[in-house]
């Protein structure tokens, strides 16, 4: 299947976004030194980056933080792909703001206005049978939990400048 027919086979809802941006904002509350939560803006440099495959390949466990995956892609002479982060953000706006306005709806995600910072809820129970996610959706999950990991060492301004972001 090519990697067009496989974006649009897993992200043509927000229901899958909204999951992703869940575990990113638990991985990043989950790892951040003081236990802070996100901002808003990361999430839609999150969704960029895991809503592409060839993007969110190299977010894996094996790799050390955030400037290791941006090395990887000048490593692979692949600079072109990776400065297309500004201009999937962009393209992926909407669904971004359709998959937070889904995860904040059903009490995933809460958006505290004073700060901007979105706040996970904590599952206390796990997901019925039959009501799991599939495997591919975990995997992703899996992703954004490690981006979020990622994103939690760095400021805003420092992860913009490691994926050559002008905010």
């Amino acid at each position: 299947m090519s990697n067009l027919v496989e974006e649009i086979r897993v992200w043509n809802t927000p229901v899958v976004g909204s999951y992703v941006l869940w575990r990113f904002t638990q991985g990043y509350t989950d790892h951040h030194p003081e236990g802070h939560s996100p901002v808003l803006l990361l999430h839609f440099l999150a969704s960029a980056i895991l809503t592409n495959k060839r993007l969110s390949d190299p977010v894996t466990n094996l790799r050390k933080d955030l400037a290791s995956y941006a090395r990887s892609f000048t490593d692979k002479k692949d600079v072109d792909l990776f400065l297309s982060i500004h201009h999937r953000v962009n393209n992926t706006k909407f669904y971004t703001l359709s998959s937070i306005d889904l995860a904040i709806q059903h009490g995933l995600l809460f958006l505290n206005l004073e700060d901007g910072c979105l706040y996970p809820k904590n599952l206390s129970r796990k997901p019925s049978r039959g009501m799991a996610p599939k495997p591919s959706v975990k995997s992703l999950g899996n992703k954004a939990e490690t981006l979020g990991k990622w994103f939690s060492a760095y400021s805003v301004s420092q992860v913009s400048t490691l994926l050559k972001m002008v905010l």
